[in-house]
């Protein structure tokens, strides 16, 4: 019997009892289909989340104050200071080659006639719109005379601008933040909400006026450093982690991590939702292996008699068996087939919905792989082989005689 006939007689067999077929599919599909939706969604959100972050800046580098262990805090008995303004221009003039950004983060009232907004203001450097990739949209950022002179200036995000002067322009307008008055000189870019920060109800002023106006000292919250080659961010980051302790007297009690740790630890978080996701749809196909199996074990009983005449007009032990493993290979392919279209309309059907659900999305989608594809329709027809093993076997077992003599 040569493998063409063999298909063919196979596909003639299922045809026969179509809903029985179909429902032995059932299994494979949903695993297929599960497969491929849920990897085309995390390998979506992945995307989606890492150009996030690269949207607000590369080869970056965070500063913020470490809290002591009891153990540091007796070894050093008020001497962690945490971030100061002079940290900055330490760090600028130590490493003229790296950007240093230091920023101060207060939540103030902000009053423009009888509109109000609360919100978080930021003290920063102008180089801050060229280290984050945010930029004034109309009028213009913080510049160095802003620092000098420790100016009454505000840049606003999009969505306070709004919320505080609605339609009308605010550049060059006033607005009282806290008890000082500041003019309004430029509206930053529409960002929007990235890993559950709104950029577009962002305040910005300078540093200098935060010090002077506002906190009354020189601490500093935290620091973000750009570092021009990504190659050269480890050594950076010792260096400059170096440093800091040597300016707070040999006390550790700064923090400095890189941009490359978050997205390493996005990626592990991500294959973890790989894995377990992965196991769900694995499951399924296994259930639909097993159903595979029960259901070419009643083929088997029930075309007994036609095993017992194939092998006594000469058909051999391995005929019959490639009879019955190419049935359910075929189960398993069809299936497979048939989850591929499901699992890549489902993934771009509720790679949307998912998207929506989480915090921060909707703005992302599926993205189908073709790796996945092949995975997932390898290990379908893996099953339909594993599973229809062994009634296969069965079937070439039977004697030619008892065959025909069964009822």
């Amino acid at each position: 019997m040569i493998v063409q006939s063999i298909v063919l007689d196979a596909l003639k067999n299922l045809k026969s009892n179509i809903l029985r077929t179909g429902l032995t599919m059932l299994g494979v599909i949903i695993g297929v289909a599960a497969v491929i939706a849920m990897i085309a969604i995390v390998e979506g959100g992945q995307i989606w989340l890492v150009q996030s972050i690269e949207r607000l800046g590369t080869n970056l580098l965070f500063v913020w104050k470490k809290s002591l262990t009891p153990e540091e805090k007796r070894k050093f008995p008020g001497r962690s200071l945490g971030l100061r303004y002079g940290d900055a221009l330490a760090l600028r003039q130590q490493f003229p080659d790296i950007v240093t950004i230091p920023m101060i983060q207060l939540d103030l009232q902000l009053k423009a006639g009888d509109r109000e907004f609360s919100g978080e203001v930021t003290g920063t450097w102008p180089e801050f719109q060229e280290v984050r990739n945010f930029h004034a949209e109309h009028g213009r950022f913080l510049v160095q005379a802003d620092l000098t002179d420790w100016a009454r200036v505000v840049v606003l995000g999009m969505e306070v601008a709004e919320k505080l002067f609605g339609s009308v322009s605010p550049l060059d307008k006033e607005v009282k933040i806290g008890d000082h008055r500041f003019t309004v000189v430029g509206v930053m870019e529409p960002k929007g909400l990235i890993r559950q920060t709104n950029y577009d109800e962002m305040i910005f002023i300078p540093i200098t006026t935060t010090m002077r106006r506002f906190t009354g000292d020189d601490r500093v919250r935290r620091m973000i450093i750009h570092v021009p080659q990504r190659g050269q961010m480890e050594e950076v980051t010792q260096q400059v982690h170096s440093l800091l302790v040597q300016l707070h007297d040999g006390v550790d009690d700064v923090r400095v991590r890189n941009q490359g740790e978050f997205l390493n630890a996005v990626d592990q978080t991500l294959w973890t939702f790989r894995i377990v996701l992965g196991g769900v749809a694995v499951v399924a196909l296994l259930v639909g292996g097993i159903g595979i199996m029960n259901i070419m074990l009643v083929t088997v009983t029930e075309r007994t008699r036609e095993i017992g005449l194939r092998k006594a007009i000469g058909a051999r032990r391995r005929d019959i068996l490639l009879q019955f493993l190419v049935e359910s290979v075929t189960i398993s392919a069809i299936g497979g087939g048939l989850g591929i279209l499901g699992g890549i309309g489902a993934a771009y059907g509720f790679g949307g919905f998912v998207a929506q659900s989480m915090p921060g999305g909707g703005d992302w989608g599926a993205v189908v792989q073709p790796s996945a594809i092949v995975i997932a329709f390898s290990f379908a027809v893996f099953v339909g082989v594993f599973f229809g093993l062994y009634p296969a076997v069965k079937a070439s077992k039977l004697d030619p005689a008892e065959a025909l003599r069964y009822q």
